[in-house]
């Protein structure tokens, strides 16, 4: 973890200031550490209210999303700060990302409307190549990747279009593994690096390895623990009570700590920089708080006039790829990144 920090000088900026605004009366000067937007350039023929999300990275400056272009969600790459229409795969009018894989292999789901079939799939630069799911299964949906390219997923059984089994299709095999559900879960979250599985459910999410779970633990005068990602063994998450919701890390499974101005915890990368949510009193507009470990790290900056933005991603180069609307986020805005600068 910290050899990756080591390498980058801007994530080196980042824990200078960090460490500095944590000796004491530095922490007033937490809102003015500069996280500061850059909305990307849309490719020819796209929305230009965007109606998409950036969501996945290679985690050297290079990002991937799904965006209306010529009124279909397609996959659109960023090179060099330039868009890259990267498309659907053939017969499909629908593609959503779910990850990127350190060798720069794009992973999702496409949807032909038609006939209602769905695909998951990988972007290579060969081109989309289509997943086949095993005998005995309709479809696999993928759901998260790992840096290596496992990808975690569900597996929904032909005989029972309503029973649907976890599974990890490794990097590179012909076919997936299926799993069985650990006790208490009903949904996968996430997949880190080693294979551990953050897996969902109702009451508490748990960690999953080589058969042994690992429920993550309350937070005192919360329940409901939920994780939204997973890396290097630190997730990244939520709890609730009858008021509020807090953001909330978990070294380990069975520590919790709050992060401090937050309700919900979103992303984190393998240095431990942290995207979260936070409610704002009397606006429909929350921000974004940003952690270093559990220490508050500033906030996102609005991009421009774009009164509604959040990060979906915490590339591990130290940047935050999201999105920005005047509209309702959840039907995606525009690409947006965020880099530090002192």
């Amino acid at each position: 973890m910290n050899k990756l920090w080591a390498r980058s000088g801007v994530l080196a900026t980042v824990a200078i200031a960090v460490a500095a605004l944590a000796a004491g009366p530095a922490q007033a000067e937490i809102p003015k550490l500069g996280w500061q937007p850059t909305v990307l350039p849309l490719p020819a023929g796209a929305d230009p209210a965007g109606h998409g999300y950036l969501t996945a990275s290679n985690g050297r400056g290079e990002y991937t999303g799904s965006f209306i272009v010529s009124d279909k969600l397609q996959v659109v790459s960023w090179r060099g700060g330039r868009p890259v229409l990267r498309g659907v795969p053939d017969g499909f009018e629908w593609a959503m990302v779910a990850g990127e894989d350190r060798a720069g292999r794009i992973y999702g789901e496409a949807l032909d409307y038609d006939t209602n079939e769905d695909r998951s799939f990988v972007l290579d630069a060969t081109g989309f190549h289509l997943w086949t799911p095993p005998p005995g299964y309709r479809t696999f949906a993928v759901h998260a990747v790992n840096r290596r390219g496992d990808a975690l997923g569900t597996l929904t059984t032909t005989g029972d279009p309503a029973r649907y089994l976890p599974a990890v299709w490794p990097a590179g095999a012909a076919t997936p593994t299926v799993l069985d559900w650990p006790a208490g879960t009903d949904s996968v979250v996430d997949i880190d690096d080693d294979g551990a599985i953050l897996f969902g459910g109702f009451a508490r999410d748990i960690v999953w390895k080589d058969g042994v779970s690992r429920p993550l633990a309350d937070l005192p005068g919360f329940t409901n623990p939920h994780g939204s990602a997973i890396r290097h063994g630190v997730v990244v998450g939520f709890a609730s009570n009858s008021n509020a919701e807090q953001a909330i890390r978990w070294t380990t499974p069975e520590q919790a700590t709050p992060l401090p101005g937050g309700e919900y915890a979103i992303d984190v990368n393998a240095g431990g920089l942290t995207a979260g949510l936070a409610s704002v009193p009397g606006s429909y507009h929350g921000k974004s708080p940003v952690w270093h470990g559990t220490t508050p790290a500033g906030e996102l900056k609005q991009p421009g006039t774009y009164r509604g933005y959040q990060a979906g991603h915490v590339s591990d180069d130290g940047t935050f790829a999201g999105w920005a609307s005047n509209g309702s986020l959840d039907e995606g805005g525009v690409p947006v990144i965020w880099r530090f600068t002192p």
